[in-house]
């Protein structure tokens, strides 16, 4: 006999639904979903998608315009550069140095920048404080400076250039996450799981972070567009990674001697770059909002 329900129960959606729900009602972050979807794809699939090898010099066809140029040949879908490279291999393959790694060093710093300050968002007195100096300090440095000064010191290459992307963003973390939970600490629902004796592993994980989700998001979010950018200025500035990798800061260095002639070889790794930083921006904002939301409806 099939069970009928005369009752009307109303099932509140989950909580990533809710935030999909919410972010799908704005079309700018759903195109920006999609393109950094599509751009994380591009990484992880990169050994098997690319056209042609990234370093693969091809002599017949040296400077060839894209595609779409009545010059272009088909094969060579984004044209190729000074050394007969493919333009549209070297984009895919460089991914994994301009989004890849960045990912990387991000989810480093914010493991140990968000426990440093967690641990120090719940201390008082003297240690609180005088971190919160420190940091203060750091911070009125721009990142891409103190990136500059270990670069300096250790010297150019990959490993290096994620030790000082990784050690530049530790203190961002921190910074925002102590500073959230400071200001969580004294509020009546604490205070009021304070009293029913909770712990403070269980007061950190069950009652304060769940409501600084939407700073975590946000920070992270400023934390993988400022990776991104300070690689590729590294990049650019042959500081960082260095050629023949096909990193977009190190394309858009070499590109820089020919621009008036073959402007693709500026504006294609230019433009993978605005996009995938625009697509971060634009998502992690609409996710913020989201969880806002959520949280004065609850």
């Amino acid at each position: 006999m099939q069970n009928t329900n005369i009752y009307f129960q109303q099932r509140e959606p989950s909580p990533l639904r809710q935030i999909w729900l919410h972010m799908n009602a704005n079309p700018f972050a759903v195109v920006a979903f999609y393109i950094l979807s599509l751009s994380l794809l591009m990484m992880l699939l990169s050994p098997l998608i690319t056209p042609f090898n990234p370093d693969a010099q091809f002599s017949d066809a040296i400077l060839q315009p894209p595609s779409w140029d009545v010059s272009g040949e088909i094969r060579f879908l984004f044209g190729t550069d000074d050394l007969g490279r493919d333009i549209l291999s070297r984009i895919i393959a460089g991914s994994v140095y301009s989004l890849g790694y960045p990912v990387i060093a991000v989810f480093i710093a914010a493991v140990i920048g968000v426990s440093i300050g967690a641990w120090a968002g719940m201390s008082r007195g003297v240690q609180s404080s005088t971190l919160n100096h420190m940091l203060d300090v750091i911070l009125s440095i721009p990142s891409l400076l103190l990136a500059l000064v270990i670069i300096a010191i250790l010297g150019p290459s990959l490993i290096n250039v994620m030790l000082a992307i990784t050690l530049v963003l530790i203190p961002q973390f921190i910074h925002v996450v102590h500073n959230a939970i400071y200001d969580e600490r004294y509020k009546e629902y604490v205070t009021a799981s304070r009293l029913n004796g909770v712990n403070r592993w269980y007061m950190l994980t069950r009652v304060i972070f769940p409501n600084i989700t939407s700073v975590l998001v946000m920070q992270t979010t400023f934390a993988l567009s400022t990776a991104i950018l300070d690689i590729a200025a590294l990049g650019f500035l042959g500081l960082g990674v260095q050629a023949p990798a096909p990193e977009w800061g190190t394309m858009l260095a070499r590109s820089l001697d020919q621009v008036y002639l073959s402007p693709w070889m500026m504006i294609l790794p230019g433009l993978a770059l605005f996009l995938t930083i625009l697509s971060i921006n634009v998502l992690g904002d609409s996710v913020r909002a989201a969880i806002a939301e959520r949280v004065r409806n609850s």
